[in-house]
């Protein structure tokens, strides 16, 4: 059953089950604890139920997905891999899994891979499969979602039509400053660029470099294409010219005055009608992402002519399977069986098709919810492709381009990342 849990000891979020009636070996089959974040759906047992009834007759196995709450999701998490709770196996980043690699809490995959991991393999080949991994251990397999990414400046389209500004003059951050002079001129009281104290400043948005997931960027790769020497960020020309600009810009107003203490998410600030523009990773699905979450349309202007590809390309969105999983084996045999399920992927985004989504294209896979159904009454609509193992084989929402998984498989063209 999946559940939104409120306290570590929670009986429902995965408590711990008999091993020798629950280990997938005897006629019994082995319920799989996927762990992911994000909000608690009403009809999730309904949607569980479908998927068992996949995975029992083709695995002998059945899927519980306890989902944490996204304010507290690390620590309940932690509580998870450090008590007696059930959990195999949970979505994570590379910075937090090799803390879990180093206290003995995650397995090492790569034989788990080679033995069951046909359909990841296919997907990647035997090199990205296992380029998560520190020193020979892998800690952590890749989620086939969109990567790939070009920082761009997104302007509210009514405001760039309504003060004539011609975004063919925009090749690079400095020709922003007579754009928010006319727009700040006409619009006072609005921000012309987004700030925020929790780790969406613009510096990090233009950054174009590998942090090598380090959130501190104490170590980067400048050019990490060609190079693979370490350099410390805040020393760089790049860094000093960058932040310069940005210094000048806070003090002429454009920037919020409240940056360095401000947690308010961008959407919540461009919905109130307060923000012009703000630096953001451009990739095929943005335009639609941006105006569904904001109601507003935005003029997107690109600064580079190829995606950027670095290590958190990779390792930014990866399952790990815990150290205290009863049977590591069917666990990666079920996420594997995922990874390569266009029907289980459906269902766990999107649900039951005819009652929580129908097919409003079929030619090209776009849904939409049901005559009278909305994301408020929905009964199932987890929609988080991102965080699932294949987003590629999944629908697409409505207003999404027909050809948007093309179009990224086009983009990243899987090109190989640097190992940690």
């Amino acid at each position: 059953m999946v559940v939104s849990m409120t306290a570590c000891g929670n009986s429902e979020a995965g408590g711990s089950k008999d091993s020798a009636k629950n280990n997938g070996n005897g006629d019994e089959p082995y319920t799989v604890t996927m762990v992911l974040n994000g909000s608690t759906q009403p009809d999730e047992e309904r949607i569980e139920q479908k998927i068992n009834e996949i995975l029992e007759p083709e695995l002998n196995a059945n899927l519980d997905i306890v989902v944490l709450p996204w304010a507290s999701a690390s620590q309940q998490l932690q509580l998870m891999l450090l008590g007696d709770e059930k959990i195999d196996v949970f979505y994570t980043q590379a910075t937090n899994a090799v803390q879990y690699m180093n206290a003995g809490q995650i397995v090492d995959m790569s034989e788990l891979i080679d033995k069951y991991g046909t359909n990841i393999k296919q997907i990647y080949g035997e090199d990205i499969a296992k380029i998560n991994q520190v020193e020979g251990f892998v800690y952590g397999v890749p989620n086939q979602i969109e990567r790939g990414s070009i920082p761009a400046i997104f302007m509210r389209k009514d405001l760039v039509e309504k003060y004539n500004i011609d975004t063919t003059q925009i090749k690079e951050p400095k020709d922003l400053e007579s754009v928010f002079e006319t727009v700040k001129a006409g619009e006072p009281d609005m921000t012309m660029l987004y700030s925020s104290s929790e780790n969406d400043a613009p510096a990090t948005r233009l950054f174009r470099g590998d942090t090598l997931s380090d959130n501190n960027y104490l170590g980067v790769l400048m050019d990490q294409t060609n190079s693979t020497k370490l350099e410390n960020f805040f020393a760089t020309d790049w860094f000093k010219d960058t932040t310069t600009m940005l210094h000048n810009w806070y003090q002429k107003g454009y920037i919020s005055q409240d940056a360095g203490t401000n947690t308010e998410n961008w959407r919540t600030v461009c919905k109130a009608g307060n923000l012009f523009s703000l630096f953001f990773s451009y990739h095929p699905g943005t335009p639609v992402e941006f105006e569904s979450s904001t109601g507003y349309d935005f003029e997107i202007v690109p600064f580079y002519n190829e995606p950027i590809i670095n290590s958190s390309s990779y390792n930014g969105v990866t399952f790990s399977i815990a150290q205290n999983s009863e049977n590591p084996e069917k666990t990666m045999e079920v996420l594997d069986y995922i990874y390569g399920s266009s029907e289980i992927m459906n269902l766990l985004n999107w649900g039951e098709q005819d009652k929580d989504y129908v097919i409003e294209d079929a030619d090209n896979g776009i849904i939409n919810f049901p005559e009278g159904i909305t994301s408020d009454n929905a009964g199932y609509n987890l929609n988080l492709g991102w965080e699932l193992p294949n987003q590629f084989i999944a629908y697409k929402w409505t207003g999404s381009d027909p050809q948007l998984w093309e179009k990224w498989k086009n983009l990243t063209v899987l090109q190989r990342a640097p190992k940690q």
